[in-house]
């Protein structure tokens, strides 16, 4: 393991921006779609990395200049993987996350340049299989400039390729079924049909699952079911519609998934607001009261997300 003291005082890392991670070590077979650049240990459990958020980027972005929320939840996503893989874990196991979670500070970046974060990861809850990580978690802290912008947690369970064959083949693996008319890009922040993850509202506040397997973000490799960072996106998309601003942004959510969905299952997601008589108590100066978005096919849950939004 990378062991090394870079920066200017004890414990403290300066994350170097260079180059990226290799590819595999976050399961992304494009350049542009890895974010994680270096990566060294601290101490037990602890370690510092560093990761790029491009200026543009094609899908994830946002027009005030505060954090995405998508995008920071993928680079805690590819840190996750990372820690697992620089953990002893194969590249070849397979690997579910039952939880991720995120939350913003309301900090605006430099749209100028291109974001350079420095993250703190802490690995925690590790359980062994063989001696091999079967499941962990990682808590990290995401800084520019020595600023905190935001915080992410998330959880993963490993398995083997075996074991992940013997869960899965039960599984009807079929390619999505075209369903009707999408819902309009401009109703969702986006520009593109390609973009919008959602079809035509088919009930009061719910909106059935688009999905395209050529996507090159959500599909930039094979899979066979549809990716949590898909949902989070449909469930921020479906947000947007129920409240009618499509440059709506979480400034933090945690997301639960419940079962896999798979790629050709009807499902629709149902978006909860908060009762305009009751306001929420809890919700923090900026932000509005919390939302609940979850995805069902039929009546089985398969995830659920409870967030607030940028006022």
């Amino acid at each position: 393991m990378d062991e090394r003291n870079t920066g200017s005082g004890p414990g403290h890392v300066e994350a170097l921006f260079e180059s990226s991670v290799g590819r595999g070590l976050v399961h992304k077979l494009s350049l542009s779609e890895v974010f994680l650049t270096d990566f060294v240990q601290m101490g037990p459990g602890r370690f510092a990395a560093g990761a790029q958020w491009p200026r543009w980027h094609v899908f994830y972005g946002s027009s005030d200049g505060l954090p995405d929320s998508a995008l920071m939840a993928e680079t805690l996503r590819q840190s996750v993987i990372l820690l697992a893989h620089r953990n002893g874990v194969p590249m070849d196991y397979k690997f579910l996350m039952p939880r991720l979670g995120v939350s913003m500070e309301e900090v605006k970046l430099d749209p100028s340049i291109p974001t350079q974060l420095s993250m703190e990861l802490e690995l925690r809850d590790v359980k062994l299989s063989a001696g091999t990580p079967a499941a962990l978690t990682v808590d990290a802290t995401f800084m520019v400039g020595g600023e905190t912008i935001g915080r992410g947690s998330a959880g993963a369970r490993i398995v083997t390729p075996a074991g992940y064959e013997r869960f899965r083949r039960s599984a009807v693996v079929e390619q999505p079924q075209s369903r009707g008319s999408l819902l309009k890009a401009s109703v969702v922040g986006h520009s593109t049909a390609r973009n919008v993850m959602l079809g035509e509202e088919v009930r009061p506040s719910v909106w059935p699952l688009r999905v395209d397997t050529s996507h090159p973000i959500f599909f930039d490799h094979p899979l066979d079911h549809v990716p949590g960072m898909l949902l989070i996106e449909a469930a921020r998309q479906a947000v947007r519609a129920a409240i009618g601003r499509p440059e709506a942004d979480f400034s933090r959510f945690e997301a639960e998934f419940v079962k896999i969905a798979e790629l050709a299952d009807p499902v629709e997601l149902a978006v909860t607001l908060p009762d305009a008589g009751e306001p929420d108590a809890t919700a923090e100066p900026g932000r509005q009261d919390s939302v609940q978005v979850r995805v069902l096919n039929g009546d089985e849950v398969l995830m659920i997300l409870q967030a607030a939004v940028w006022n």
